[in-house]
Parts: C-alpha cells; sequence; structure tokens
C-alpha cells in the first residue's frame, strides 16, 4: 500500500552540482509541476514521462536547482530592466502607497540577469545526467511514499476490524428483531381491538409485512462481503486508492440502508457507529495510491 504523500530528494555533480527536490500529496490524477532552471524548460516533458513510470496517483512539485563554481560574470539584460524600472515608475506614481521598486528586486526578475551556469554546448549530456539522477530522486519519494503506505495500512485494517466486529454485533440483535416486532404489533393489536375488530389473518399480514421491512440480514451480509473485499485489497500491490473509495461508497450504502430499516435502538446505534468508522475509513483512504 502507498501513500500519495511523501519526499524525496537527490544531489550529484562536482563542478555542476545540482539537487532534484521531489514532493507529492494526494490527488484524484496524477498532476505534475516543475520549476527548472533557465534554459532547462525541455526537460519537463521528460520529467513527466520518469514520474508517470514511478506512480500512477499524486500531486507532485519538481524543482532542480543547480550551481556551478565555474561561473562567469551574469550579463544583464538591461534592455528588459530599462522596461521592468519604466513600469515600476509608472505603477509608483499610479499606486503612491506602493512600496518603491528596489534594485535587487528587479534583478532578481526572471529574464533580467542571466548566469551561464552550464555550457550550452554540453547541453544534451547534461540533461542525460539531470534524467537519471531523476530517477533516483523518484526512487526515494516512492520509498517514502511506501513508507507512509504501511503507516496508513495499519490504521485502515483497524477499523476494518472494527466495522467487523460492529457487523458481528448487529447480527446478533438482527436476530432478535422478529420476535420484537410480533410482540409489539400483539400489543398493539390488542389496543385495536378494543375499538375495532381485526381479524387474526389481518394480523398476521402486517406481522410478516413489518417483518419484511425490517430484515436486515441482507444489508448485513454485504457488510461482512465488503470486508473480506477490503482485506483482499489490502493485500494487493499497486494502486488500490480507487477501488478502497469506491468500497467505502457501498460500506456508506448499506450502513444507510440498515439505519433506515431498524426497529431497535440498539441496531440503530450500532448503524450509527458503523456510519463513523466507514466515514474514517473513507478519509484514510483518500491518501492511498
Amino acid at each position: 500500500m502507498e501513500s500519495m504523500t511523501g519526499f524525496g530528494s537527490f544531489s550529484s555533480g562536482h563542478d555542476l552540482s545540482w539537487t532534484w527536490t521531489l514532493r507529492s500529496v494526494n490527488a484524484k490524477g496524477l498532476e505534475i509541476r516543475c520549476r527548472l532552471p533557465q534554459g532547462y524548460e525541455d526537460l519537463e516533458p521528460k520529467i513527466r514521462e520518469c514520474l508517470k513510470s514511478f506512480f500512477v496517483r499524486g500531486t507532485f512539485s519538481v524543482s532542480l536547482d543547480m550551481t556551478c563554481e565555474s561561473q562567469q560574470v551574469p550579463k544583464i539584460n538591461l534592455a528588459f530592466l530599462e522596461e521592468l524600472c519604466l513600469l515600476a515608475q509608472n505603477l509608483a506614481d499610479k499606486f503612491p502607497l506602493l512600496q518603491p521598486a528596489s534594485i535587487d528586486g528587479l534583478i532578481n526578475a526572471r529574464g533580467v540577469c542571466e548566469v551561464n551556469q552550464h555550457s550550452l554546448e554540453n547541453h544534451d549530456e547534461t540533461v542525460e545526467l539531470f534524467l537519471t539522477s531523476l530517477e533516483k530522486a523518484a526512487e526515494t519519494l516512492k520509498s517514502s511514499r511506501l513508507t507512509e503506505g504501511a503507516k496508513i495500512a495499519v490504521y485502515l485494517n483497524d477499523l476494518i476490524n472494527q466495522i467487523e466486529e460492529l457487523v458481528c454485533k448487529a447480527k446478533n440483535l438482527a436476530a432478535l428483531q422478529p420476535q420484537r416486532i410480533k410482540e409489539k404489533l400483539k400489543e398493539n393489536l390488542a389496543l385495536i381491538k378494543e375499538t375495532t375488530d381485526l381479524p387474526e389473518e389481518r394480523f398476521m399480514q402486517e406481522v410478516t409485512a413489518c417483518m419484511l421491512r425490517a430484515d436486515v440480514r441482507e444489508e448485513l451480509d454485504r457488510l461482512a462481503a465488503h470486508v473480506h473485499t477490503a482485506r483482499e485489497l489490502f493485500a494487493e500491490k499497486g494502486a488500490i486508492g480507487k477501488k478502497l473509495d469506491f468500497l467505502c461508497q457501498e460500506f456508506n450504502r448499506e450502513a444507510n440502508t440498515l439505519c433506515s430499516k431498524s426497529a431497535d435502538i440498539e441496531l440503530t446505534k450500532i448503524g450509527m457507529a458503523l456510519k463513523a468508522t466507514i466515514d474514517q475509513l473513507r478519509e484514510q483512504t483518500q491518501n492511498i495510491e
């Protein structure tokens, strides 16, 4: 079982050094956001292809930071800087409450200061090195997600055990329901007979109808089957998050029906406890890949 939450990084290089930083959180599908050094924007499609080979779901933040010990003198894009200065002056005139632009802020604007961190002559070779190290960073992220997933699995198993115990208690109470319904109807019949004459045949029809309406054995059998299915899913390898999410919907549907059909206050309490536990199960499955 793998969580969608995790962190991974990998650093490499000597004269040219770089660090991949990968973070992931839960999502319905696979979303990848990249932050790359200037001149290496062409890496993004390859990054997506690489991560798709490791992961199925999650929102991923991918950043690449690189430094070069033999950095050259920065090159200033003066034309762009002049445009920014003019824009800053116009905004200051229009909005006097704004703080004036500072030179360090303008210099840090993307596209103003260009530092040749690595010769473009070696661009293709550098890209290959980056991608190789990206796979190692993805492996550390994978390990992080699996570790987190193992912790969630313990909690999910505990919740499934709780659901199984509640279903067993509900079955014991459900077995007593027909007799309780019959006794209650007899009491009502005695009151009715004081004012009207109700045939015994009619009484039995009402008893049968009430028992059928209050029969929750089918719902309890389905809940027990869902417990078995959940344990089978826990044992599977690969992405099971969407399957678990669908199973939680089925759990909740049967618990709702159990509460609506219940003719016993204790059985209703068990149904409410089931709904609360299923809701906790659903919350946790949102973090599973």
